[in-house]
């Protein structure tokens, strides 16, 4: 190996669930937690919160939608319709332009963030994580109007919302049912744990000074 060679540090991964969180501030906070080399998985995109009316938010959809190039409009802007795109977009314009086009530390940033909407299979049993800072109960007022990202999509012309919430209800069967599995399994530990304490006091009392 060279004196020069940067070695590949496995990267931090956190994945986080986007329900009742306020789209601007956690697309904040996950923008630099990508450029600090932290993998981010975003699930329930659809779930997010946008602060201000469903129909002030709408129409400024609506007017960002005719823009376009008028010589070639392939050449983009391109309109996403679809929640987890809106949001990459969002965490796209917060990495400087200069990084994300001509830097490798701005593209591999990108590359380290994934979306869903819904919580796909592979994501279910991993631990998910909540931001204090954007939850929308604690960083927007009671009284303030608030609108959901997935709405506003199905709005514009996403057309996968009764799916996704169809799979969403099986999943949270599936979830209560492992949930149930392992209530179960965790009280007859505990009893095997009580019984066999009984059994083996002087053990389990030098047992118990380490912790277990």
């Amino acid at each position: 190996m060279g004196k020069h060679t940067i070695t590949e540090k496995k990267a931090k991964a956190t994945c986080v669930d986007m329900k009742g969180h306020l789209m601007g501030r956690i697309c904040g906070i996950v923008a630099k937690k990508l450029q600090n080399g932290e993998k981010v998985t975003l699930v329930r995109c659809e779930e997010t919160n946008i602060s201000g009316t469903h129909i002030r938010n709408k129409l400024k959809m609506l007017d960002f939608l005719r823009k376009r190039t008028l010589t070639n409009p392939g050449k983009g802007p391109f309109h996403h319709r679809a929640p987890s795109a809106m949001i990459t977009r969002v965490i796209r314009g917060m990495i400087t332009k200069n990084e994300r086009n001509h830097q490798k530390r701005g593209r591999a940033a990108l590359k380290r963030l994934v979306c869903f909407e819904g919580v796909p299979k592979n994501m279910e049993r991993v631990k998910r994580v909540v931001c204090p800072q954007a939850l929308r109960v604690l960083r927007l007022a009671p009284n303030r109007k608030y609108c959901r990202l997935g709405r506003l999509s199905h709005e514009l012309g996403w057309k996968h919302q009764a799916d996704v919430a169809k799979l969403e209800e099986e999943r949270k069967v599936r979830g209560a049912k492992y949930f149930e599995s392992k209530k179960a399994t965790d009280k007859m530990w505990a009893e095997a744990k009580s019984e066999a304490s009984k059994e083996l006091p002087k053990q389990a009392k030098l047992l118990a000074q380490y912790g277990y």
